[in-house]
């Protein structure tokens, strides 16, 4: 699924500008766990998506559903990566994993996978 991802988003032919946006709008998602203000968050991913539909509306004047394929990119992205949670919130019940785990993984996932 990830290689499938990658290559899905690589025929897309984005230019640096439009992966940055991209990537912001993936990070400022007011339903993230922790955010406190999911207004301003949803107000800033919202402008970032207009500048996004405004780049791409001058630089590719025939990708009428460029923004599309690129927000679906979004949804295909938080699949994958709630299917990698669940993988690794199952090594939580199997303790021959458990001591593998980097401390990066054991700091995202606390006490759910330790």
């Amino acid at each position: 699924p990830l290689v499938k991802f990658q290559v899905g988003l690589k025929k897309l032919s984005l230019h640096e500008e439009e992966h940055v946006l991209l990537m912001a709008i993936c990070l400022l998602s007011p339903d993230r766990p922790g955010v406190q203000d999911h207004a301003r968050i949803e107000q800033l991913q919202d402008r970032l998506s207009e500048a996004l539909q405004a780049y791409i509306r001058v630089n590719h004047p025939g990708g009428r559903l460029l923004y599309a394929k690129m927000i679906q990119k979004l949804a295909d992205l938080r699949s994958l990566n709630e299917e990698h949670s669940k993988q690794y919130r199952s090594l939580s019940f199997q303790p021959e994993h458990s001591m593998q785990l980097t401390p990066l993984v054991l700091e995202v996932f606390g006490s759910e996978v330790s």
